[in-house]
């Protein structure tokens, strides 16, 4: 008796561990890269396989439209675009995000509203991940502000979700890529706030957001910035520690001279040390 009770706790704690394990495996923190914009279609026209493809966005099966959905996003065809529109309202995520790519990939203006539109009211993460490269082919400051207020921005959210905080970092990487910079620095300080959280799945993935804006178009000149003139010293501390942990390119100068004559003693301490993990690099 005492051998079966021995013998069905061990295969118990098997089980327990086994299901530990995977619980694990199924929680591991993503790394968020910046998203690629798309090469938009320079015209819509009419193609021959297109008609066969807004056909099959009625199927049933939800893997059948989320194939035609993207089979029209390479068609660069005119027709496409209204079947697409009503392909955002449907139940399923996937053929959403596809109709959200597929868009993004066509261009036509008269889909940018709609998308707006969908990026404040959307809540399915693989779809607003999506959202990202879509709203970010369009040469427009309201498509860009969308990616910035609508996609990455927290509001007053202590974001506990995973999936939720890796679409937003991928967002704020993707901004620190635009070639229009006036949305980086606001996108920055998002990961800022993200470090405070309560959350250390959040605090974690900002940190990895916070090293992989060093691959990024316009995070080193805003980091510069920050330190050089902003008027509250928190974030003047802040920004020169980073620049010491990521080791941003061409920030000696910003350094030294706010190690030397910065108001703030925190800030200077920040600077110098950051001056010193530099060297140490080399």
């Amino acid at each position: 008796m005492n051998s079966r009770k021995f013998l069905l706790t061990f295969c118990l704690t098997l089980v327990i561990c086994s299901v530990h394990d995977r619980v694990k495996a199924q929680t591991a923190i993503p790394v968020a890269k910046a998203r690629v914009a798309y090469d938009q279609c320079a015209s819509l026209a009419t193609s021959e396989d297109a008609a066969k493809a807004i056909a099959a966005l009625k199927e049933k099966d939800p893997n059948a439209r989320t194939q035609a959905a993207a089979q029209l996003g390479k068609s660069c065809d005119a027709r496409a675009v209204e079947p697409l529109l009503d392909l955002l309202k449907d139940e399923d995520p996937s053929p959403r995000a596809a109709a959200v790519e597929a868009l993004g990939r066509l261009g036509a203006n008269d889909s940018l509203f709609p998308l707006l539109e969908m990026a404040v009211n959307e809540t399915d993460w693989r779809v607003r991940l999506a959202m990202i490269s879509s709203l970010s082919s369009f040469k427009s400051v309201r498509a860009r502000g969308a990616v910035l207020n609508a996609i990455a921005n927290p509001g007053v959210q202590d974001i506990s979700d995973i999936n939720d905080m890796y679409v937003r970092c991928s967002a704020i990487l993707t901004i620190n890529q635009f070639r229009d910079v006036g949305f980086s620095r606001k996108a920055i300080l998002f990961l800022h706030g993200f470090l405070k959280s309560q959350h250390a799945t959040t605090r974690q993935m900002a940190e990895q957001t916070l090293y992989e804006l060093k691959n990024t178009r316009n995070a080193a000149a805003e980091f510069r910035g920050l330190l050089k003139n902003n008027n509250n010293p928190e974030l003047r501390r802040w920004a020169a520690e980073w620049m010491g942990k990521v080791r941003f390119e061409n920030t000696g100068e910003v350094l030294t001279e706010a190690a030397a004559n910065d108001p703030d003693p925190r800030v200077k301490q920040a600077a110098s040390a950051a001056i010193a993990a530099l060297k140490n690099v080399k």
